[in-house]
């Protein structure tokens, strides 16, 4: 009996490893939750990707977060080149490439880490950013059910930390409103009340 259960697990061992070498995933990728991850990040970012790529016709984006004048904003080229972007990954979320997903997730970690950088730059109320980050999060789990936990970890971290380099690039902070006594308030909301 124990020769048969052997058996049985050499050959689910070695129907389901399939080698990164031939260009076919890891028997991780055949996860269900992995596949639903991929799913709702990939329908995200077809719908976002669609507003990025109209948002020159549309000021859609930049008029639901403020995101011009004096409240600051992301350049005006962003929108479109971060929609086109978003298109690819949602693509390349279904790629037979191990390594082309786990790159996909790597992009999506640190475009959507940027964007909780850019609602806090931006002094939206902090649940702003909990939207994006919920990305992070999905980018995590999938990394670690197809490459493990470390990879997982070191692959955000430093995701996170090229994302809030860039958004100290790319995000321009909205001018600051003086209070009462002539300083500068660099943390107001616009979905809350001014500081006094």
């Amino acid at each position: 009996e124990n020769i048969k259960l052997t058996t049985i697990l050499y050959f689910l061992h070695s129907a389901f490893t399939l080698t990164i070498r031939q260009g076919l995933v890891s028997m991780t990728s055949l996860n269900p939750l992995d596949f639903a991850l991929r799913v709702c990040e990939s329908t995200a970012f077809s719908i976002h990707g669609i507003l990025g790529l109209t948002e020159p016709f549309t000021g859609c984006l930049r008029n639901a977060f403020k995101d011009k004048g004096g409240h600051g904003g992301m350049p005006s080229w962003f929108w479109p080149l971060a929609g086109a972007l978003l298109l690819v990954v949602a693509g390349a979320n279904f790629s037979n490439n191990n390594a082309v997903v786990l790159a996909a997730q790597a992009y999506i970690a640190a475009f959507h880490a940027g964007g909780v950088f850019y609602h806090l730059i931006l002094g939206h109320h902090p649940a702003a950013g909990c939207a994006p980050a919920v990305f992070v999060v999905m980018a995590f789990s999938v990394t670690w059910l197809r490459a493990g936990v470390l990879v997982a970890v070191v692959e955000t971290l430093a995701c996170i930390i090229v994302a809030g380099g860039l958004s100290k690039i790319l995000v321009t902070p909205p001018a600051a409103p003086l209070n009462d006594t002539g300083v500068g308030i660099t943390s107001e909301s616009h979905l809350l009340p001014p500081i006094r």
